[in-house]
């Protein structure tokens, strides 16, 4: 058999999805896997018809799909066919299996994992009974109540010690209050395991820009001194402007080469990681920030 009759072998085999795993294409994306993942977790398996251990791990994720029911989407990306997707989410070996819930990326691996190792992987991040108490700290938090939402996702994590997801709410909503120092506590508290999660770089990236938006006070956004300008992009990027903190940061650097060979590169690498590398903006500043420092 030819190398293009055992693709194509490959392809009519994968396409035919089980009742549990579907294939998603770019423009299914923001629905079935960003949306779909703000109401339970979606795992999404990228592959490619050629890979022999993407073919290894499919009946395992298959039998986990079954077991799980509706507590868990499973969706595969052929990454031949969806380059876009492949480009947007960083995927330089397969299979790469990303877990998404409430619309980003909480864990992730890649190459062949035996069954109970998936089912480890993916355990932390399912809906549990806690998750009720959870969802109303939030609400607290949203409300304006940060110090109810702290001490109830405090309560969550201790009677529920492997929802993760509270715990790294309880981060969130730490940091946002201006308690990046206790924020960094919880997070440093954490399991190495978890620690290693795509949800805890982001969390200590959050933590790192409230501490800089911390060092100088609001009122000293226009002057000219380094730490008032270093604090005014922070603060900038936590209220969403994006593209003006980052202005504002390599405008800096141009200005201190010191602060651009140290603190600036730190800063831009934590914003990079806090806004999340599957942005565009994120590889243009980066070029942006290789070409001011080299």
């Amino acid at each position: 058999m030819s190398h293009n009759d055992l693709n194509q072998q490959f392809s009519t085999e994968a396409e035919r999805m089980t009742a549990d795993i579907r294939a998603v294409t770019t423009a299914q994306f923001e629905t079935e896997v960003i949306e779909a993942s703000r109401t339970r977790p979606v795992l999404v398996d990228f592959w490619a018809p050629w890979c022999g251990p993407c073919r290894m791990l499919a009946p395992v994720l298959e039998e986990i799909a079954a077991e799980l029911g509706e507590r868990l989407r499973v969706v595969k990306v052929n990454t031949d066919e969806e380059p876009e997707l492949a480009q947007r989410f960083d995927i330089r070996g397969i299979p790469a299996v990303k877990l998404f819930r409430d619309g980003k990326v909480v864990a992730e691996f890649v190459g062949v994992y035996p069954p109970a190792a998936v089912r480890a992987f993916i355990a932390p991040h399912l809906p549990r009974e806690s998750d009720a108490m959870r969802t109303e700290a939030l609400a607290r938090a949203e409300a304006g109540d940060p110090e109810t939402a702290a001490r109830m996702l405090r309560e969550v994590f201790e009677k529920d010690p492997e929802n993760v997801p509270a715990v790294f709410d309880l981060i969130r909503v730490l940091t946002r209050a201006g308690r990046p120092d206790e924020a960094r506590k919880v997070l440093d508290s954490l399991p190495a395991a978890v620690q290693l999660q795509p949800e805890a770089r982001t969390a200590r990236a959050h933590i790192h820009v409230a501490t800089v938006a911390a060092l100088a006070p609001e009122s000293a956004a226009e002057s000219s001194d380094t730490t008032s300008r270093r604090a005014a992009a922070a603060r900038a990027l936590l209220k969403g402007d994006v593209t003006g903190a980052l202005d504002r940061w390599l405008e800096l650097m141009q200005t201190d080469r010191r602060f651009a060979r140290n603190e600036g590169k730190e800063d831009l690498l934590q914003a990079f990681e806090l806004v999340g590398h599957e942005d565009p903006r994120v590889a243009q500043y980066r070029r942006r920030m290789a070409s001011l420092l080299h």
